[in-house]
């Protein structure tokens, strides 16, 4: 099996390659490698030709990705196609999103521009009632498959690649639209789409019946996988740890293919008993007719019947069982790799071999490695493949030395999921739930057992009778609401472990001994030894000194700004509410946070009321409180967002401290009345709504200055640079006004400031075209090192405690920067040495730190 393993490795790596190499030189390469190897016939040769002929399917792979997605330079352009809808519709009251199955592509004003046939992602803003099946000619603008890149938070982009996609679009010119034909079953058109069409139905009927809220929407996760609607309650089931139970994982593949398995197996003995039977009524037949003509030996000689073999019925049924619900499901990513599984196993049961639960781990490894080289790319891939080994090495054989461990291994398996996977969740999604285990205990049985079965039967009679099918759905309903009722018992503000903030990658690793150690064959008191190193560790090691880190996350057109001391977190803006299903506070923001260790923001600022600056703050209080909040003039959340605190109104002169760190309101001014000039730069005035409202945030350590402006034009730069708040001092960071447009960064503004780093937060080949080619011109006339998140993805930038770095500063320049800096924060001499100085900058940024070929 150590061969797999190496074919699986080989392939897995190419998805984190910075680059691809040409698929026929590796090629040449690998044909040279396999001669030299036939040749001197090397030791362990399998290990290394099996490594490279993984990285040759990957490469291969690769390449097949690259030719089918959308060429750069058409990246942006206007097409006219025609194709499929083959998924279901996931709509809402702005847009609706769909799978379309584009079977002719044309590029607008150019008739002879052809295209191969390609999976799209398409949304169409404020569209009519679309259905599965419908064939339409459309007119869209098209873009390569691209995503956000933050540490912590979900990779659209690889998702979009792993589900197929070449190309993501919206639909132009709507009225232009023209449906080419109506969605009809088993029409002979595109066979995708009957799966599509068939959840549909299903999702149409379970939406008409008569069940709770919280019971449809369970219902459609199970059933045809649409966990849409469970975004509500996500964070919910995430600090219980039961999301793989209400929505279609392997668990829910497996059962299926169990059952499937029962049926086909008592339907065997069905057949067997029935051809019996069949050949006792034969045999007496036979008696009373032609009795007298044979004796008794060739009467039974003459009936003999072929016992039929029918050991292929069992694994046969459940295999089919188990693709008809991946196929209800919409063939997902996670339902694809536990068919696999499935695969394996009856493959193993037709060729009458006895394959070990671990052997068939690694052929199920190595098939989805074939299949899918990409699934390295998704943490459930690795989430998914521990738990099932764990499980596997936890009821193994060499597990039961100890019988009172033995006896209890059931309830312990889930301690031991709790402490194996604490390392890999923590790395994965930043928390754990340490109530899991308890949940699990008695969701597992409850609904693997009572909900699961009651939906799918109800799906297996829709076609047969309405009525009996909405009466399982009704079973089904009642269970869910059963188990919510316990849940409810449970504590609904705990449930998660964050990591401590500034935890290193030895500590995270060291985590895995306890877990380790546990599953070893040893007595109770034993398996905790693993324990000891990690405490250990905890205790001798230091906390990595950083002095300030901002870091102005990879959010499109809007903006969020994480600022963090070595104790506390601050957030500037929260980005947008893209969808009811996606909001940067929860998918980025939140992710983020936890990956960096913090549990709770201590102060948020939301600069002003726009929605790409403000609309994000919603989602992020359910997931992860602030302690302070400060907004500018005009953001008004409800009380239910607030949950009960209070709100400061952000006003010029207003200064707090963190340790050295010093942050200070700049503007708008308290004082100035709301639109009290028309023309505010003209006039030495700006109006305190709008942009111009923006909360305008300085913030020092020792020599270093960073300016957090939102979203501020012209007048509000105006009388910003005649408060006399800004001094003369060269700003380090600045976060481009407005995102870089041209009715900002004026030049007598950027050359006042002359920052060292602009960073603009802007959009990916956005309608608004930020930053302005005039704006960034400004930049480089003051020598300014520009950044930009559509370009870099995140950028963190970070200055270090660093005391060599204070002593090779001259006594002089230590005078008198120690002069300015006392009278400016008020620093008393005794307390504070005035000569400390920055550290060393360092600069990293997401798509620098996660270059990959694919994106």
């Amino acid at each position: 099996m150590s061969y797999l393993i190496m074919l699986s490795l080989g392939v897995f790596s190419v998805a984190w390659w910075p680059w691809l190499p040409s698929f026929w030189v590796s090629l040449g390469l690998f044909i040279v490698l396999l001669s030299v190897c036939a040749f001197f016939r090397l030791r362990g040769s399998i290990w290394l030709v099996s490594l490279s002929a993984g990285m040759l399917w990957g490469i291969f792979y690769g390449h097949q990705i690259l030719n089918k997605s959308l060429p750069e330079q058409f990246s942006g352009e206007e097409f006219l196609i025609s194709g499929r809808i083959i998924s279901l519709v996931d709509s809402n009251s702005a847009r609706s999103r769909f799978s379309f199955a584009a079977e002719s592509m044309q590029l607008m004003g150019d008739t002879d521009s052809q295209f191969a046939p390609r999976d799209i992602l398409l949304s169409w803003y404020a569209a009519e009632t679309l259905h599965p099946g419908q064939r339409w000619q459309l007119v869209v603008r098209l873009r390569r498959p691209r995503g956000f890149v933050n540490p912590g938070a979900f990779d659209y982009q690889s998702w979009l690649l792993q589900q197929g996609y070449s190309a993501t679009s919206y639909v132009r010119s709507p009225e232009l639209a023209r449906q080419l034909s109506e969605a009809r079953l088993f029409s002979g058109g595109h066979i995708a789409s009957v799966p599509a069409q068939l959840r549909a139905t299903i999702q149409q009927s379970i939406e008409q019946a008569e069940l709770s809220p919280r019971g449809r929407t369970v219902l459609l996760a199970l059933s045809i996988g649409d966990k849409r609607q469970l975004a509500s309650w996500w964070q919910d089931l995430t600090r219980l740890g039961i999301v793989h139970l209400l929505v279609i994982s392997g668990l829910h593949i497996g059962l299926v293919a169990l059952f499937g398995a029962a049926c086909g197996k008592g339907l065997a003995r069905l057949m067997i008993l029935a051809i019996g039977l069949l050949r006792s009524l034969l045999r007496a037949l036979l008696r009373v007719l032609l009795g007298s003509l044979f004796n008794r030996q060739l009467s039974h000689c003459a009936l003999q019947l072929p016992s039929p073999s029918l050991h292929w019925l069992p694994p046969i049924s459940g295999l089919l069982a188990a693709a008809a619900y991946s196929l209800l499901a919409g063939f997902s990513l996670p339902t694809q790799r536990a068919l696999i599984a499935v695969v394996v196993v009856v493959l193993a049961k037709l060729c009458f071999r006895r394959i070990q639960p671990f052997v068939c781990l690694v052929w199920a490894l190595t098939l989805i490695a074939l299949l899918q080289p990409l699934a390295v790319l998704s943490a459930g891939f690795w989430l998914s493949f521990t738990a099932v080994a764990i499980l596997i090495a936890w009821f193994s054989p060499w597990q039961s030395t100890d019988p009172w461990w033995a006896k209890k291994r059931t309830v312990t398996a889930q301690l031991a999921l709790l402490l194996v996977m604490a390392v890999p969740l923590l790395l994965f999604m930043g928390r754990l739930s340490w109530l899991a285990p308890l949940v699990n205990l008695v969701a597992v049985p409850w609904v693997s057992l009572v909900t699961v079965p009651t939906v799918l039967l109800g799906c297996l009679l829709l076609p047969i009778s309405t009525n009996t099918a909405e009466t399982m759905w009704k079973v089904s309903d009642w269970s869910v609401q059963l188990l919510w009722q316990f849940l409810d018992l449970l504590p609904s503000n705990q449930g998660f472990l964050v990591s401590p903030a500034g935890t290193s990658s030895l500590i995270l690793l060291t985590g895995l001994l306890p877990g380790l150690c546990f599953m070893l064959p040893w007595k109770f008191y034993e398996r905790w030894l693993g324990i000891l190193p990690l405490v250990l560790l905890l205790v001798l090691s230091e906390k990595p000194k950083f002095g300030l880190r901002v870091t102005v996350l990879d959010v499109g057109q809007g903006l969020a700004v994480v600022v963090e001391t070595d104790q506390r977190s601050l957030l500037y803006d929260s980005g947008a509410q893209f969808s009811p299903a996606f909001s940067v506070g929860s998918g980025i923001i939140a992710p983020f946070l936890w990956q960096r260790g913090w549990r709770a923001i201590d102060t948020t600022v939301i600069s002003h009321e726009d929605g790409d600056h403000s609309g994000g703050f919603a989602a992020l209080q359910k997931v992860l409180p602030s302690g302070k909040i400060i907004t500018g003039p005009g953001v008004d959340y409800p009380e239910a967002v607030l949950q009960g605190q209070t709100v400061e109104i952000c006003a010029a002169g207003t200064r707090w401290r963190w340790g050295e760190v010093l942050f200070e309101v700049l503007s708008p001014e308290p004082e100035v009345e709301p639109n009290a000039y028309a023309e505010g730069a003209s006039q030495g005035g700006f109006a305190v709504s709008g942009n111009n409202s923006s909360c305008v945030l300085r913030i020092r350590w020792r020599d270093i200055q960073v300016l957090l402006p939102g979203d501020i034009e012209s007048a509000a730069e105006y009388q910003l640079l005649h408060s006399g708040r800004l001094n003369s001092a060269r700003m380090d960071l600045l976060i481009a006004p407005h995102h870089g447009s041209k009715t900002s960064s004026t030049p007598r503004f950027v050359q006042q400031l002359r920052p060292k780093n602009v960073v603009f937060s802007a959009g990916f080949q956005h309608q608004f075209g930020h930053p302005h080619p005039s704006v960034t011109k400004r930049y480089n006339a003051v020598q300014s090192q520009i950044w930009n998140t559509a370009e870099q993805g995140a950028i963190t930038f970070e200055w270090l405690d660093s005391s060599e770095a204070t002593r090779q500063h001259s006594r002089q320049h230590s005078r008198q920067h120690c002069r300015q800096y006392s009278i400016e924060h008020s620093i008393e001499h005794s307390k504070e040495p005035c000569k400390k100085l920055a550290g060393a900058l360092k600069i990293t940024t997401a798509r620098g730190q996660a270059q990959r070929w694919w994106r």
